[in-house]
Protein backbone atom coordinates (compact mmCIF):
# COMPACT_ATOMS: atom_id res chain seq x y z
CA UNK A 1 0.00 0.00 0.00
CA UNK A 2 1.27 3.49 -0.73
CA UNK A 3 2.66 5.78 2.14
CA UNK A 4 0.57 8.67 3.42
CA UNK A 5 3.58 10.90 1.75
CA UNK A 6 2.92 9.23 -1.60
CA UNK A 7 -0.90 9.71 -1.43
CA UNK A 8 -0.67 13.14 0.07
CA UNK A 9 1.83 14.31 -3.00
CA UNK A 10 0.09 12.83 -5.24
CA UNK A 11 -3.62 14.72 -3.96
CA UNK A 12 -1.72 18.02 -4.46
CA UNK A 13 0.24 17.45 -7.61
CA UNK A 14 -2.83 15.72 -9.47
CA UNK A 15 -4.88 19.32 -9.71
CA UNK A 16 -1.67 21.10 -9.71
CA UNK A 17 -0.07 19.06 -13.04
CA UNK A 18 -3.65 19.65 -14.53
CA UNK A 19 -3.67 23.48 -13.54
CA UNK A 20 -0.08 23.45 -15.50
CA UNK A 21 -1.19 21.33 -18.23
CA UNK A 22 -4.24 23.67 -18.95
CA UNK A 23 -1.85 27.09 -18.26
CA UNK A 24 0.57 25.52 -20.56
CA UNK A 25 -1.99 24.81 -22.99
CA UNK A 26 -3.51 28.90 -23.02
CA UNK A 27 0.53 29.89 -23.02
CA UNK A 28 0.65 28.05 -26.41
CA UNK A 29 -2.25 29.13 -27.74
CA UNK A 30 -1.46 32.70 -26.96
CA UNK A 31 2.30 31.99 -28.31
CA UNK A 32 0.29 30.52 -31.40
CA UNK A 33 -2.14 33.30 -32.10
CA UNK A 34 0.92 36.61 -31.30
CA UNK A 35 3.09 34.71 -33.52
CA UNK A 36 0.68 34.72 -36.38
CA UNK A 37 -0.67 38.14 -35.68
CA UNK A 38 3.18 39.02 -35.39
CA UNK A 39 3.91 37.73 -38.97
CA UNK A 40 0.54 39.51 -40.17
CA UNK A 41 2.08 42.63 -39.34
CA UNK A 42 5.02 42.14 -40.99
CA UNK A 43 3.36 40.77 -44.09
CA UNK A 44 1.08 43.42 -44.03
CA UNK A 45 3.79 46.26 -43.15
CA UNK A 46 5.64 44.96 -45.66
CA UNK A 47 3.82 45.28 -48.77
CA UNK A 48 2.64 48.71 -47.81
CA UNK A 49 6.45 49.55 -47.58
CA UNK A 50 6.51 47.85 -51.49
CA UNK A 51 4.21 49.46 -52.46
CA UNK A 52 5.47 53.38 -51.48
CA UNK A 53 8.35 52.32 -53.44
CA UNK A 54 7.15 50.81 -56.33
CA UNK A 55 4.98 54.39 -57.04
CA UNK A 56 8.15 56.22 -56.31
CA UNK A 57 9.81 58.67 -58.59
CA UNK A 58 11.33 57.64 -61.67
CA UNK A 59 14.52 59.18 -60.17
CA UNK A 60 14.38 57.52 -57.02
CA UNK A 61 12.60 54.60 -57.96
CA UNK A 62 15.39 52.49 -59.40
CA UNK A 63 17.68 52.94 -55.74
CA UNK A 64 14.45 52.87 -53.50
CA UNK A 65 12.85 49.48 -54.39
CA UNK A 66 15.77 47.25 -53.87
CA UNK A 67 17.24 49.06 -51.02
CA UNK A 68 13.18 48.26 -49.44
CA UNK A 69 13.36 44.56 -50.60
CA UNK A 70 17.14 44.17 -48.47
CA UNK A 71 15.76 45.87 -45.62
CA UNK A 72 12.04 43.09 -46.03
CA UNK A 73 14.75 40.56 -46.14
CA UNK A 74 16.76 41.50 -43.04
CA UNK A 75 13.78 41.77 -41.04
CA UNK A 76 11.58 38.37 -42.18
CA UNK A 77 12.17 34.93 -41.09
CA UNK A 78 14.06 33.19 -43.18
CA UNK A 79 13.65 35.22 -46.61
CA UNK A 80 10.91 37.07 -47.89
CA UNK A 81 8.97 36.44 -51.31
CA UNK A 82 7.64 39.21 -52.89
CA UNK A 83 6.46 40.17 -56.84
CA UNK A 84 4.96 43.27 -58.26
CA UNK A 85 2.90 43.24 -61.54
CA UNK A 86 1.63 45.36 -64.27
CA UNK A 87 -1.00 43.67 -65.91
CA UNK A 88 0.35 40.39 -66.99
CA UNK A 89 3.87 41.75 -66.51
CA UNK A 90 6.10 41.25 -63.93
CA UNK A 91 7.95 44.30 -62.69
CA UNK A 92 9.51 42.46 -59.71
CA UNK A 93 10.24 39.73 -57.48
CA UNK A 94 9.12 35.87 -58.38
CA UNK A 95 6.69 34.97 -61.39
CA UNK A 96 5.33 32.14 -59.06
CA UNK A 97 3.34 34.51 -57.20
CA UNK A 98 1.09 35.83 -59.39
CA UNK A 99 -1.81 38.06 -58.90
CA UNK A 100 -5.10 37.88 -56.74
CA UNK A 101 -8.03 36.56 -58.62
CA UNK A 102 -9.69 39.93 -58.52
CA UNK A 103 -7.25 41.43 -60.49
CA UNK A 104 -7.39 41.08 -64.40
CA UNK A 105 -3.65 40.81 -65.66
CA UNK A 106 -5.10 41.71 -69.31
CA UNK A 107 -6.97 44.95 -68.66
CA UNK A 108 -4.91 45.71 -65.37
CA UNK A 109 -7.92 47.13 -63.17
CA UNK A 110 -9.23 45.15 -60.21
CA UNK A 111 -12.80 43.90 -60.41
CA UNK A 112 -13.57 43.28 -56.59
CA UNK A 113 -12.93 44.88 -53.17
CA UNK A 114 -12.13 43.42 -49.90
CA UNK A 115 -11.94 44.15 -46.33
CA UNK A 116 -8.71 46.03 -45.40
CA UNK A 117 -6.89 43.59 -42.80
CA UNK A 118 -7.25 44.95 -39.41
CA UNK A 119 -5.78 43.75 -36.20
CA UNK A 120 -6.37 43.99 -32.12
CA UNK A 121 -5.78 47.86 -31.30
CA UNK A 122 -2.66 49.11 -29.85
CA UNK A 123 -2.46 51.16 -26.77
CA UNK A 124 -1.45 54.63 -28.70
CA UNK A 125 -4.38 53.12 -31.24
CA UNK A 126 -2.80 55.61 -33.90
CA UNK A 127 -5.63 56.50 -36.68
CA UNK A 128 -4.73 55.39 -40.19
CA UNK A 129 -6.15 56.21 -43.75
CA UNK A 130 -6.42 53.05 -45.93
CA UNK A 131 -3.58 51.42 -43.70
CA UNK A 132 -0.93 54.74 -43.25
CA UNK A 133 -0.46 56.73 -41.13
CA UNK A 134 0.44 59.84 -43.42
CA UNK A 135 -2.76 60.07 -45.53
CA UNK A 136 -0.77 61.31 -48.49
CA UNK A 137 0.71 57.64 -48.69
CA UNK A 138 -2.43 56.15 -49.21
CA UNK A 139 -3.28 58.45 -52.03
CA UNK A 140 -3.78 56.52 -54.93
CA UNK A 141 -4.57 52.65 -53.48
CA UNK A 142 -7.49 51.05 -54.79
CA UNK A 143 -7.02 47.67 -52.45
CA UNK A 144 -6.00 47.90 -49.65
CA UNK A 145 -3.11 45.63 -47.83
CA UNK A 146 -5.44 42.62 -47.12
CA UNK A 147 -4.17 38.89 -46.29
CA UNK A 148 -5.40 34.98 -47.87
CA UNK A 149 -4.01 31.86 -48.03
CA UNK A 150 -2.37 30.62 -51.35
CA UNK A 151 0.55 28.07 -52.41
CA UNK A 152 3.88 28.84 -53.55
CA UNK A 153 6.17 26.47 -54.89
CA UNK A 154 3.33 23.99 -54.09
CA UNK A 155 3.72 24.97 -50.46
CA UNK A 156 1.23 26.83 -48.31
CA UNK A 157 1.50 30.43 -47.74
CA UNK A 158 0.16 33.06 -46.12
CA UNK A 159 0.22 36.26 -48.36
CA UNK A 160 -0.31 40.08 -48.02
CA UNK A 161 -1.77 41.94 -51.01
CA UNK A 162 -2.20 45.67 -52.39
CA UNK A 163 -3.43 47.04 -55.43
CA UNK A 164 -2.11 50.64 -56.24
CA UNK A 165 -2.75 52.92 -58.93
CA UNK A 166 0.26 54.54 -60.00
CA UNK A 167 0.95 58.17 -60.25
CA UNK A 168 3.26 57.92 -63.30
CA UNK A 169 0.99 55.90 -65.67
CA UNK A 170 -2.16 55.58 -63.65
CA UNK A 171 -1.88 51.85 -64.24
CA UNK A 172 -2.79 49.66 -61.31
CA UNK A 173 -0.37 47.11 -60.14
CA UNK A 174 -0.82 44.30 -57.83
CA UNK A 175 1.88 44.18 -54.81
CA UNK A 176 1.56 40.96 -52.80
CA UNK A 177 4.24 39.43 -49.80
CA UNK A 178 4.35 35.72 -48.75
CA UNK A 179 5.79 33.79 -46.02
CA UNK A 180 5.81 30.35 -46.35
CA UNK A 181 3.06 28.82 -43.39
CA UNK A 182 5.90 25.93 -42.46
CA UNK A 183 8.24 28.32 -41.32
CA UNK A 184 5.67 29.70 -39.01
CA UNK A 185 4.89 26.48 -37.40
CA UNK A 186 9.34 25.77 -37.15
CA UNK A 187 9.13 29.02 -35.12
CA UNK A 188 6.56 28.69 -33.09
CA UNK A 189 7.25 25.03 -32.60
CA UNK A 190 10.59 26.12 -30.94
CA UNK A 191 8.50 28.31 -28.03
CA UNK A 192 6.27 25.10 -27.72
CA UNK A 193 9.03 23.04 -26.53
CA UNK A 194 10.76 26.05 -24.15
CA UNK A 195 7.46 25.91 -22.84
CA UNK A 196 7.06 22.09 -22.63
CA UNK A 197 10.23 22.21 -20.97
CA UNK A 198 9.63 24.52 -18.66
CA UNK A 199 6.61 22.76 -17.64
CA UNK A 200 8.11 19.57 -17.03
CA UNK A 201 11.36 21.19 -14.67
CA UNK A 202 8.63 22.62 -13.05
CA UNK A 203 6.89 19.76 -12.35
CA UNK A 204 9.72 17.93 -10.92
CA UNK A 205 11.00 20.53 -8.93
CA UNK A 206 7.58 20.92 -7.54
CA UNK A 207 7.17 16.46 -6.81
CA UNK A 208 10.43 17.10 -5.21
CA UNK A 209 9.23 20.43 -2.67
CA UNK A 210 5.86 18.94 -2.07
CA UNK A 211 7.33 15.28 -0.87
CA UNK A 212 10.12 17.07 0.92
CA UNK A 213 7.45 19.92 2.63
CA UNK A 214 4.60 16.68 3.38
CA UNK A 215 7.67 14.68 4.87
CA UNK A 216 8.51 17.33 7.44
CA UNK A 217 4.91 18.10 7.57
CA UNK A 218 3.83 14.16 8.50
CA UNK A 219 7.53 14.02 11.18
CA UNK A 220 5.51 14.31 14.22
CA UNK A 221 3.18 11.16 13.27
CA UNK A 222 6.04 9.60 12.07
CA UNK A 223 7.52 9.96 15.75
CA UNK A 224 4.27 8.82 17.01
CA UNK A 225 4.40 5.57 14.96
CA UNK A 226 7.79 5.09 15.87
CA UNK A 227 6.86 5.09 19.95
CA UNK A 228 4.23 3.04 19.09
CA UNK A 229 6.17 0.41 17.43
CA UNK A 230 8.76 0.51 20.03
CA UNK A 231 6.19 -0.30 23.05
CA UNK A 232 4.86 -2.82 21.12
CA UNK A 233 8.61 -4.61 20.70
CA UNK A 234 8.98 -3.59 24.57
CA UNK A 235 5.81 -2.93 25.87
CA UNK A 236 6.49 -0.52 29.09
CA UNK A 237 4.47 -0.76 32.75
CA UNK A 238 2.42 2.37 31.34
CA UNK A 239 2.37 3.59 27.83
CA UNK A 240 1.65 7.11 26.59
CA UNK A 241 2.38 9.09 23.47
CA UNK A 242 4.40 12.05 23.72
CA UNK A 243 5.47 15.32 21.46
CA UNK A 244 6.89 18.33 21.30
CA UNK A 245 5.57 21.72 22.22
CA UNK A 246 5.69 23.18 18.92
CA UNK A 247 4.21 20.04 17.25
CA UNK A 248 1.11 20.45 15.47
CA UNK A 249 -2.90 20.50 16.73
CA UNK A 250 -3.58 17.43 14.94
CA UNK A 251 -0.97 15.52 15.69
CA UNK A 252 -1.30 16.54 19.53
CA UNK A 253 -4.81 15.98 19.12
CA UNK A 254 -4.35 12.70 17.64
CA UNK A 255 -1.76 11.85 20.71
CA UNK A 256 -4.20 12.92 23.67
CA UNK A 257 -7.47 11.00 21.98
CA UNK A 258 -4.84 8.00 21.75
CA UNK A 259 -3.47 8.29 25.67
CA UNK A 260 -7.10 9.37 26.76
CA UNK A 261 -8.06 5.93 24.81
CA UNK A 262 -5.19 4.12 26.41
CA UNK A 263 -5.63 5.64 30.26
CA UNK A 264 -9.56 4.03 29.48
CA UNK A 265 -8.43 0.92 28.32
CA UNK A 266 -6.07 0.17 31.55
CA UNK A 267 -8.48 1.65 33.71
CA UNK A 268 -11.21 -1.29 31.92
CA UNK A 269 -8.09 -4.02 32.75
CA UNK A 270 -7.82 -2.91 36.08
CA UNK A 271 -11.81 -2.68 36.51
CA UNK A 272 -11.58 -6.57 34.61
CA UNK A 273 -9.21 -7.67 37.82
CA UNK A 274 -10.57 -6.06 40.42
CA UNK A 275 -14.20 -7.45 39.05
CA UNK A 276 -12.40 -11.22 38.48
CA UNK A 277 -10.64 -11.09 41.95
CA UNK A 278 -14.19 -9.97 43.63
CA UNK A 279 -16.12 -12.61 41.83
CA UNK A 280 -13.70 -15.56 42.87
CA UNK A 281 -14.02 -14.30 46.35
CA UNK A 282 -17.97 -14.10 46.32
CA UNK A 283 -17.75 -17.78 45.01
CA UNK A 284 -15.43 -19.18 47.16
CA UNK A 285 -17.36 -18.77 50.59
CA UNK A 286 -20.31 -20.74 49.38
CA UNK A 287 -18.39 -23.32 47.28
CA UNK A 288 -16.16 -23.73 50.58
CA UNK A 289 -19.64 -24.12 52.46
CA UNK A 290 -20.90 -26.52 50.18
CA UNK A 291 -17.77 -28.36 50.68
CA UNK A 292 -17.53 -28.36 54.35
CA UNK A 293 -21.19 -29.48 54.81
CA UNK A 294 -20.47 -32.82 52.19
CA UNK A 295 -17.81 -34.28 54.70
CA UNK A 296 -20.46 -33.63 57.65
CA UNK A 297 -22.95 -35.34 55.19
CA UNK A 298 -20.34 -38.39 54.24
CA UNK A 299 -19.57 -38.50 58.08
CA UNK A 300 -22.54 -38.39 60.02
CA UNK A 301 -25.38 -39.15 57.14
CA UNK A 302 -28.34 -37.10 55.53
CA UNK A 303 -30.62 -39.00 58.21
CA UNK A 304 -28.57 -37.67 61.11
CA UNK A 305 -29.40 -34.03 62.79
CA UNK A 306 -26.21 -32.87 61.61
CA UNK A 307 -26.55 -34.07 58.06
CA UNK A 308 -30.31 -32.39 57.84
CA UNK A 309 -28.16 -29.15 58.78
CA UNK A 310 -25.29 -29.70 56.21
CA UNK A 311 -28.50 -30.16 53.55
CA UNK A 312 -29.98 -27.03 54.33
CA UNK A 313 -26.71 -24.82 54.86
CA UNK A 314 -25.85 -26.88 50.73
CA UNK A 315 -29.16 -25.64 49.65
CA UNK A 316 -28.35 -21.91 50.67
CA UNK A 317 -25.12 -22.20 49.42
CA UNK A 318 -26.64 -22.92 46.20
CA UNK A 319 -29.06 -20.25 45.82
CA UNK A 320 -26.44 -17.74 46.89
CA UNK A 321 -24.19 -19.04 44.35
CA UNK A 322 -27.37 -18.76 41.75
CA UNK A 323 -28.55 -15.66 42.31
CA UNK A 324 -24.58 -14.14 42.05
CA UNK A 325 -24.16 -16.19 38.55
CA UNK A 326 -27.48 -14.82 37.53
CA UNK A 327 -26.14 -11.30 38.46
CA UNK A 328 -22.85 -11.83 36.77
CA UNK A 329 -24.31 -12.21 33.63
CA UNK A 330 -27.05 -9.47 34.04
CA UNK A 331 -24.34 -6.89 34.58
CA UNK A 332 -22.06 -8.82 31.56
CA UNK A 333 -25.16 -8.45 29.19
CA UNK A 334 -25.99 -4.62 29.89
CA UNK A 335 -23.46 -3.72 27.45
CA UNK A 336 -24.28 -6.26 25.09
CA UNK A 337 -28.12 -5.27 24.47
CA UNK A 338 -29.26 -3.13 21.98
CA UNK A 339 -31.73 -0.05 22.76
CA UNK A 340 -33.57 1.65 19.67
CA UNK A 341 -34.21 5.35 19.85
CA UNK A 342 -37.73 4.59 19.72
CA UNK A 343 -38.35 2.30 21.93
CA UNK A 344 -40.77 2.59 24.24
CA UNK A 345 -42.53 0.55 27.38
CA UNK A 346 -45.37 0.69 30.02
CA UNK A 347 -43.45 1.46 33.01
CA UNK A 348 -46.82 1.23 35.73
CA UNK A 349 -47.69 -2.15 33.30
CA UNK A 350 -44.11 -3.50 34.18
CA UNK A 351 -43.52 -2.34 37.86
CA UNK A 352 -47.25 -3.57 38.35
CA UNK A 353 -46.43 -7.16 36.32
CA UNK A 354 -42.75 -7.35 38.92
CA UNK A 355 -44.74 -6.54 42.19
CA UNK A 356 -47.13 -9.38 41.45
CA UNK A 357 -44.65 -12.11 40.59
CA UNK A 358 -42.45 -11.28 43.42
CA UNK A 359 -45.01 -10.84 46.20
CA UNK A 360 -44.76 -14.32 47.26
CA UNK A 361 -41.14 -14.87 47.39
CA UNK A 362 -39.33 -16.15 50.60
CA UNK A 363 -39.09 -13.29 53.26
CA UNK A 364 -42.09 -11.63 52.67
CA UNK A 365 -44.60 -12.92 54.71
CA UNK A 366 -43.85 -10.47 57.37
CA UNK A 367 -44.01 -7.42 55.42
CA UNK A 368 -46.64 -5.09 54.04
CA UNK A 369 -46.27 -4.43 50.00
CA UNK A 370 -47.87 -2.01 48.08
CA UNK A 371 -48.07 -0.85 44.97
CA UNK A 372 -48.91 2.79 44.02
CA UNK A 373 -49.75 3.78 40.16
CA UNK A 374 -51.45 6.50 38.12
CA UNK A 375 -55.04 6.16 37.40
CA UNK A 376 -55.13 8.15 34.20
CA UNK A 377 -53.84 5.14 31.40
CA UNK A 378 -50.26 3.61 31.31
CA UNK A 379 -46.99 5.69 31.57
CA UNK A 380 -44.65 5.03 28.89
CA UNK A 381 -40.84 5.50 29.22
CA UNK A 382 -38.42 5.08 26.92
CA UNK A 383 -35.73 1.81 26.81
CA UNK A 384 -36.11 -1.39 27.12
CA UNK A 385 -39.11 -3.38 29.77
CA UNK A 386 -36.32 -6.22 30.20
CA UNK A 387 -34.04 -4.35 31.37
CA UNK A 388 -36.70 -1.97 33.36
CA UNK A 389 -38.12 -5.09 35.27
CA UNK A 390 -34.46 -6.51 35.98
CA UNK A 391 -33.83 -2.78 37.57
CA UNK A 392 -37.11 -2.95 39.98
CA UNK A 393 -36.45 -6.82 40.55
CA UNK A 394 -32.90 -5.61 41.55
CA UNK A 395 -34.10 -2.72 44.32
CA UNK A 396 -37.60 -4.84 44.95
CA UNK A 397 -35.12 -7.91 46.43
CA UNK A 398 -32.97 -5.18 48.47
CA UNK A 399 -35.92 -3.45 50.10
CA UNK A 400 -37.46 -7.12 51.35
CA UNK A 401 -34.03 -8.48 52.39
CA UNK A 402 -32.44 -5.71 54.40
CA UNK A 403 -35.89 -4.68 55.88
CA UNK A 404 -37.11 -5.29 59.54
CA UNK A 405 -39.71 -7.95 60.74
CA UNK A 406 -43.19 -6.28 59.77
CA UNK A 407 -41.71 -3.57 57.87
CA UNK A 408 -42.96 -2.10 54.79
CA UNK A 409 -41.97 -1.93 51.29
CA UNK A 410 -43.93 0.37 48.34
CA UNK A 411 -43.51 0.49 45.36
CA UNK A 412 -44.77 3.76 43.50
CA UNK A 413 -45.02 4.81 39.63
CA UNK A 414 -45.36 8.63 38.82
CA UNK A 415 -44.62 11.65 36.84
CA UNK A 416 -42.38 13.90 37.70
CA UNK A 417 -40.33 17.18 36.28
CA UNK A 418 -41.30 15.78 32.94
CA UNK A 419 -40.05 12.14 33.31
CA UNK A 420 -41.87 8.40 33.98
CA UNK A 421 -40.49 7.57 37.96
CA UNK A 422 -40.14 4.42 40.09
CA UNK A 423 -39.63 4.74 43.81
CA UNK A 424 -39.00 1.55 45.87
CA UNK A 425 -39.41 2.66 49.69
CA UNK A 426 -38.71 0.92 52.69
CA UNK A 427 -38.89 1.72 56.49
CA UNK A 428 -35.50 -0.68 57.22
CA UNK A 429 -32.34 0.30 59.07
CA UNK A 430 -31.30 2.52 55.50
CA UNK A 431 -28.20 2.91 54.45
CA UNK A 432 -25.40 5.75 56.07
CA UNK A 433 -25.27 9.04 53.98
CA UNK A 434 -21.75 8.44 53.71
CA UNK A 435 -22.37 5.26 51.96
CA UNK A 436 -25.23 5.91 49.19
CA UNK A 437 -22.66 6.58 46.67
CA UNK A 438 -20.12 3.65 47.22
CA UNK A 439 -22.94 0.52 47.70
CA UNK A 440 -23.14 1.43 43.17
CA UNK A 441 -19.56 -0.17 43.21
CA UNK A 442 -19.05 -3.44 42.16
CA UNK A 443 -19.51 -6.33 45.72
CA UNK A 444 -19.14 -3.17 48.35
CA UNK A 445 -21.65 -3.90 50.99
CA UNK A 446 -22.70 -0.61 53.91
CA UNK A 447 -23.58 -3.70 56.73
CA UNK A 448 -20.95 -6.92 56.16
CA UNK A 449 -22.82 -8.52 59.13
CA UNK A 450 -25.85 -7.91 57.36
CA UNK A 451 -28.23 -10.42 55.31
CA UNK A 452 -26.20 -12.17 52.82
CA UNK A 453 -26.12 -10.55 49.46
CA UNK A 454 -23.72 -10.73 46.25
CA UNK A 455 -22.48 -6.53 46.69
CA UNK A 456 -24.01 -6.55 42.85
CA UNK A 457 -27.41 -5.46 42.81
CA UNK A 458 -27.31 -1.84 42.70
CA UNK A 459 -24.21 -1.90 40.56
CA UNK A 460 -26.35 -3.77 38.51
CA UNK A 461 -29.06 -0.96 38.32
CA UNK A 462 -26.04 1.59 37.65
CA UNK A 463 -25.07 0.18 34.79
CA UNK A 464 -28.76 -0.66 33.23
CA UNK A 465 -29.76 2.67 33.84
CA UNK A 466 -26.62 4.41 32.33
CA UNK A 467 -27.62 1.92 29.22
CA UNK A 468 -31.44 3.61 28.66
CA UNK A 469 -30.33 6.77 30.08
CA UNK A 470 -31.69 6.71 33.11
CA UNK A 471 -30.59 8.08 36.56
CA UNK A 472 -30.84 6.30 39.45
CA UNK A 473 -30.50 7.45 43.20
CA UNK A 474 -30.99 6.68 46.81
CA UNK A 475 -32.33 8.84 49.50
CA UNK A 476 -33.54 8.71 52.81
CA UNK A 477 -37.50 7.64 53.51
CA UNK A 478 -39.86 10.55 54.37
CA UNK A 479 -40.37 9.69 57.75
CA UNK A 480 -36.24 9.43 58.49
CA UNK A 481 -36.03 5.79 58.16
CA UNK A 482 -35.02 2.95 55.57
CA UNK A 483 -34.35 3.77 52.11
CA UNK A 484 -36.24 5.51 48.87
CA UNK A 485 -34.66 4.43 45.91
CA UNK A 486 -35.78 6.68 42.79
CA UNK A 487 -35.17 5.76 39.06
CA UNK A 488 -35.85 8.24 36.27
CA UNK A 489 -36.47 7.56 32.88
CA UNK A 490 -36.35 9.30 29.57
CA UNK A 491 -39.51 10.47 28.77
CA UNK A 492 -40.76 9.87 25.05
CA UNK A 493 -43.72 11.45 23.00
CA UNK A 494 -46.92 9.31 22.91
CA UNK A 495 -47.20 6.99 20.13
CA UNK A 496 -50.39 6.31 18.01
CA UNK A 497 -50.71 2.66 19.18
CA UNK A 498 -50.59 2.90 22.34
CA UNK A 499 -52.38 -0.20 23.64
CA UNK A 500 -50.41 -2.31 21.64
CA UNK A 501 -47.60 -0.89 22.59
CA UNK A 502 -48.68 -1.65 26.39
CA UNK A 503 -49.61 -5.18 25.39
CA UNK A 504 -45.83 -5.52 24.33
CA UNK A 505 -44.73 -4.16 27.71
CA UNK A 506 -46.70 -6.51 29.81
CA UNK A 507 -45.65 -9.58 27.81
CA UNK A 508 -41.75 -9.04 27.72
CA UNK A 509 -41.66 -8.24 31.29
CA UNK A 510 -43.27 -11.41 31.75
Amino acid sequence: MASLRSRLTAAVMVPLLALAVTFGGITCWMVQRSGATTSDRILIGSVRLLSRAADAGDDVRGHLLPLAVHLLQRRSAPVTHYSIWDGGTLIAGERDLVPPPQYDARTGRTTQRLPAASFPRTFRNTPLTGGYVDPHDAEGVIQPGYLRDGTLRGKPVRIATEIRRLHRNGRDVVVQVADFVDDRWAYQQTYFLRVLGAGVLIAMTAVLLFYWAITWGLAPFASLTGQIETARREPPPQFRLALEEDAPREARLLAGSFNALLARTERAVDSLKQFTANASHQMRTPLAVVRVHLDVLERYGPASARGAAALDDIGNAVLSLERLLLQLIALARTEELGIAEDAAFDLAAVAADLVATRIDQPGTETLDIGFEAPEDGPLFARGHPVLAAEMIGNLFDNAVRYNRPGGTVTVRVLHRSGHPRIEVEDDGPGIPAQDRERVFERFYRARPSGPSGSGLGLSIVRALAERMGAEVRLEPGPTGRGVLAAIDFAARPMIEDEPEAQQFALATAC
